[in-house]
């Protein structure tokens, strides 16, 4: 498997991405500050971490991979945590069917909105956000997890049962 990684420096993390995700070739990829000024305008606030990356692929109806690294490993879990529970807690938003997936042991959250299916997740230091127009059959594409596996255990407490318990609540 070819992966793209950006940024080449000793002192920038590597990013690496798939060259292709399901069906789609990679056709675009935004890094630096450019893509932390992307990431904080979607936020309306800053939240970009020590390293972001974004990457297209396809040519229409574009699937997106979001990558955040942080040099600190429990800071990726946390603003996982942070993430998931302002989606939870959200009277209105774009996102809506938030649940843990059982086949990852619920590390994955799945989502639906603006159209797309959206997957989230930690694997060590990087947080994950893949909005795509393919179906996987609720499963992370393998060309993803080739370079992002998940980690065996939470990277950051990864959702703590008040959280669990609104999710089922909801």
């Amino acid at each position: 498997m070819i992966a793209f990684l950006v940024g080449c420096t000793n002192s920038t993390p590597q990013l690496p991405a798939p060259q292709k995700i399901g069906h789609k070739e990679r056709s675009r990829v935004i890094s630096g500050k450019q893509a932390a000024r992307v990431v904080n305008k979607m936020h309306s606030q800053s939240v970009a971490a020590d390293a972001n990356a974004i990457v297209e692929y396809g040519k229409e109806k574009k699937d997106i991979l979001y990558i955040s690294y942080y040099e600190d490993q429990n800071q990726a879990g946390k603003a996982f945590d942070l993430m998931i529970d302002k989606m939870v807690s959200a009277q209105k938003g774009p996102f809506f069917h938030l649940m843990p997936l059982p086949t990852y042991k619920n590390k994955v959250y799945f989502t639906l909105g603006m159209g797309a299916r959206h997957y989230i997740f930690v694997s060590g230091n990087y947080l994950l956000w893949l909005q795509t127009f393919q179906s996987f059959g609720g499963e992370l594409p393998p060309q993803l997890l080739n370079l992002y596996p998940l980690a065996l255990e939470p990277a950051g407490g990864l959702i703590d049962l008040a959280v669990s318990d609104r999710l089922h609540s909801a």
